[in-house]
């Protein structure tokens, strides 16, 4: 005689049509939200108070840097202008103290230049 093997396994569970109910089957216990403590809500508190002022004294400091920055700018237009002028200022006075210079000085007013009684004294 030919025997079938194969056991008939008995279903417990009814079978559902509805995706969802068989979903929330799965899930377990239902999920409870736990209430925070005080020391939990001070914690939060703490914190959010130290990054506002953390916050607060960054930005400023940004502002700060970048006054601070303005004003170095300035500072430094400053005195390139000023070396500029020292520079224009040495060069009038080279021309101003050349030799073709103090003779036409010296012939303006009348007096002569003798070359045998100057000495260059260099250091």
């Amino acid at each position: 005689m030919v025997s079938n093997t194969a056991k008939r396994i008995s279903r417990d569970q009814p079978r559902t049509t509805d995706p969802g109910a068989q979903a929330r089957q799965q899930l377990g216990p239902a999920v409870k939200t736990v209430a925070w403590s005080n020391f939990e809500r001070g914690l939060v508190a703490v914190c959010s108070i130290l990054t506002l002022c953390l916050t607060i004294s960054l930005l400023s400091t940004k502002i700060t840097i970048n006054t601070r920055q303005h004003q170095l700018q300035d500072l430094q237009t400053k005195v390139y202008q000023a070396k500029n002028d020292n520079a224009s200022h040495r060069q009038a006075i080279a021309e101003m103290t050349s030799q073709s210079q103090l003779r036409s000085a010296a012939k303006k007013y009348g007096l002569v230049d003798h070359n045998s009684n100057v000495r260059n004294v260099n250091k």
